[in-house]
Formats: structure tokens, C-alpha cells, sequence
């Protein structure tokens, strides 16, 4: 139930925050985009890339991947964390209620940012999985996911596709319903002990 309760708490955090900047960004937004502006080309260069890898594309991959172990193995595991990803996923589509303009122009609305969105759903969707199959790896699955959160976060500020509130936006909102989801699917908590262990 706690856990529902912070998920509920990150969403609406989230929706309070698009709510404040989609007309004007914060001072914050503005001098972190300065800062990333005076970065140099090695750094865009490296975002670019990070961009590319970890990007929706990663959460395509990730969702058609789950979808298929589960049709092909007749695993309700990987077809409710398929679900759970996909839910977490579709938060991006709340840009169309805040259309908050890019730092850049760019057809697209800003927040809450695509990358960061697709990223921390697939990242979200890894460690409930990990907590299910691998328990003993939980903690390095936590560090990697935040990881690939924080650098694809980064990068979408240096490349100037989003403001930094963008990103984090992205992030509560993507947490706060995966919380509510991954308890409506029965996904939390995670089993005390895993399937394998189980076997």
C-alpha cells in the first residue's frame, strides 16, 4: 500500500511540475542549458550517441521481446511485465495536455521528454523482472537503471531536445504509475524468493 501511495505522490509531483513550467522555464532550466551550451562538440558528440542507443527505440525492443517470451513460453511473468512497461511508456503521451515548447525548435512537445520517458519504463520494467528472476543481482539492476536514466537524461539537456525539467518530469511520472501498475499487476512486491529459487 506504501508503495502505491509514493507512486500516486511521484504522478501527481510530475503533473504539478508540467503544470509550472510549460509556459516559462525556471531559471534552473535556463542555466543548465547555458552550461551545456559551453560543454564543446566531444560532449554533444557523446550525447548524440547515447541518445541514439538509449532511446524509444530501446523500448520498442524491449516490449516486442517481452510480448514474444510470453506468447512463446505461455509465461504470464514476461506478459505482465509487457504490460507494466507499456504502461509506464504511454506517460509520455501527457505532452499533448502540457505542450511545453523545446529549448530548440523542434515539431514535438517537450514535456515530458520521449528518451527519458521510453529509458526509465524500460529501466523500471528491468528491476521489477530482476527482483522476480535474478533477486540476488536487484542492486546492480537499481544502479544500472538509474544510470542509463541520469545519462540519457543528460544527454537530451546537452543535445538542447529538452530542459532539464523535462527529464524530470519524465522520471516521476514514469515511477509514479509504475508503482500503481506493477501493484495492480501483482508485481509488488516481488516475491521474497524468486522463481528460480522456487524451481
Amino acid at each position: 500500500m506504501i508503495g502505491v501511495l509514493v507512486g500516486v505522490a511521484l504522478a501527481v509531483a510530475s503533473m504539478v511540475l508540467g503544470l509550472t513550467v510549460r509556459h516559462q522555464p525556471p531559471a534552473l532550466d535556463e542555466a543548465l542549458r547555458e552550461g551545456a551550451m559551453g560543454l564543446g562538440p566531444g560532449f554533444a558528440h557523446a550525447s548524440a550517441v547515447v541518445s541514439f542507443v538509449l532511446s524509444p527505440g530501446l523500448a520498442t525492443i524491449a516490449l516486442v521481446s517481452l510480448a514474444l517470451r510470453a506468447f512463446l513460453a505461455k509465461d504470464p511473468l514476461p506478459a505482465r511485465c509487457a504490460v507494466l512497461l507499456a504502461v509506464c511508456w504511454s506517460t509520455v503521451f501527457a505532452r499533448y495536455w502540457y505542450q511545453r515548447v523545446r529549448p530548440i525548435d523542434f515539431p514535438k512537445w517537450a514535456y515530458p521528454s520521449g528518451h527519458v520517458t521510453a529509458v526509465t519504463a524500460v529501466a523500471f520494467t528491468g528491476v521489477v523482472l530482476c527482483a522476480w528472476l535474478a533477486r540476488r543481482y536487484l542492486r546492480l539492476a537499481v544502479v544500472l537503471a538509474c544510470t542509463a536514466v541520469v545519462v540519457t537524461g543528460a544527454s537530451r539537456v546537452v543535445l538542447e531536445m529538452h530542459w532539464f525539467t523535462d527529464t524530470v518530469g519524465a522520471v516521476l511520472a514514469v515511477v509514479g504509475v509504475g508503482l500503481v501498475a506493477a501493484r495492480a499487476l501483482r508485481l509488488v512486491p516481488a516475491g521474497v524468493v524468486s522463481r528460480r529459487e522456487q524451481s
